[in-house]
Order: structure tokens, then C-alpha cells, then sequence
């Protein structure tokens, strides 16, 4: 049976409820990745604290996360976003900037502590547009950042690293879902598969 569009509505409200609760409870299990004892170290088991090849990797997940944290904020100064559309993207973007504090804990003093300034130049224009152009940018930005983490997780040495980028994975493949969902895609593909292309540090 078809849906009405009231109905489209009051499940999209009860999607953005429901991912408003996951990122707020999201948070604390970041800080506590983070923390993880160094001393826990065996000789039998992988390294808990992140190498220097991981370390790379996390700095660069860092400016990406950042990068998503400034777009959101972007998209946040506009006028043209909903009341539950604002409401999912304030969380988020709290979210992101959660992950990127996290990844600084875990990675010390070397932290880039900055966005991805290619990937805020690249969604500027989509991020300052109309609500339908910011969601669907939305839903496609959460894609990639997934697609990225998942690559990262495949080449962590230390469990640290592995966990948080795991952790972060999983909440950002639930905001995927959502944006899609915000944003009308209704095709079974469409909300659960990921064919995005995985950002990648630049060399030298």
C-alpha cells in the first residue's frame, strides 16, 4: 500500500528522533576508546597503541572529520533546512566534532587538529544550498566518510586505532541511512549499500 506523504513525514520525524538518541549516546563510548590503557600492551596479542603507519591514518580520519563538522556548520547557517532536517544535522555535526576530539586524544600532540580543506572546498556549494541539495550532499558525505574508515580499519596494526575508527564506522553508517532516507531515496540500494570512493592522505 502506497504512503502518503503525511506519513513520509512522521517516519522521517521518527528516523531523525531516533538518530538525534544515537548521537547523543554515542559520545562517551568515543571518549572511552580513546582512553584505553597503553599498559594492557602483550607480546601475544596485536599492539594496543597505534603505530606510526596508524597514526597517519588516524590524523588524516581527524581533518576529514573536521571537514564534516565545518560543512555541517555551514549548512546550519543557512536558512532553508527544516525543523527535524536542522535537528538531525545539529546532532551530527556535534558527533563529528566528537570523533575528531577523540581521534586527537588517541593520537597525542601530533593531531592535525584542522579540516580537510579540499573536502570543505569540494561541498561548499552543495552545503549552502536549498534543504533537498544539503541532504542528499548529506547522505553522500557520511558515504564516503564510511567508505574511508573502512579502509582505514582494514590496515590498523594497533587495537586502539581499530576500535575507534570501528566505533565511529558504525554511527556514520547510521547517519548514511537517515540523510538517504531525509532525502527520499527509497530504493533498497539506495539506503544500504555504500559504492563511495575512500578519501585517502595525500603522499609526501
Amino acid at each position: 500500500m502506497p504512503q502518503t506523504a503525511s506519513n513520509l513525514g512522521l517516519r522521517r520525524q521518527l528516523l531523525g528522533a531516533g538518530l538525534i538518541g544515537l548521537a547523543g549516546a554515542f559520545l562517551p563510548s568515543l571518549a572511552s576508546a580513546a582512553g584505553a590503557s597503553p599498559d594492557q600492551t602483550t607480546t601475544t596479542a596485536p599492539p594496543r597503541q597505534p603505530d606510526s603507519a596508524d597514526l597517519t591514518q588516524l590524523a588524516f580520519a581527524q581533518t576529514v572529520e573536521l571537514a564534516a563538522h565545518r560543512l555541517y556548520g555551514l549548512a546550519l547557517a543557512t536558512d532553508g533546512l527544516g525543523d527535524t532536517a536542522r535537528a538531525v544535522m545539529t546532532e551530527v555535526r556535534a558527533a563529528h566534532l566528537a570523533y575528531a576530539q577523540a581521534l586527537g586524544a588517541l593520537i597525542g600532540r601530533t593531531a592535525p587538529g584542522v579540516p580537510l580543506q579540499a573536502l570543505v572546498d569540494e561541498g561548499t556549494a552543495a552545503f549552502t544550498g536549498g534543504q533537498t541539495g544539503i541532504v542528499a550532499a548529506a547522505a553522500d558525505l557520511e558515504n564516503v566518510i564510511v567508505a574511508t574508515l573502512t579502509e582505514m580499519v582494514g590496515v590498523m596494526n594497533g587495537v586502539n586505532g581499530a576500535r575507534l575508527l570501528s566505533s565511529m564506522l558504525i554511527a556514520e553508517s547510521r547517519h548514511a541511512l537517515v540523510f538517504n532516507d531525509l532525502a527520499g531515496r527509497t530504493e533498497f540500494d539506495d539506503l544500504l549499500l555504500n559504492d563511495a570512493t575512500a578519501l585517502v592522505p595525500e603522499e609526501g
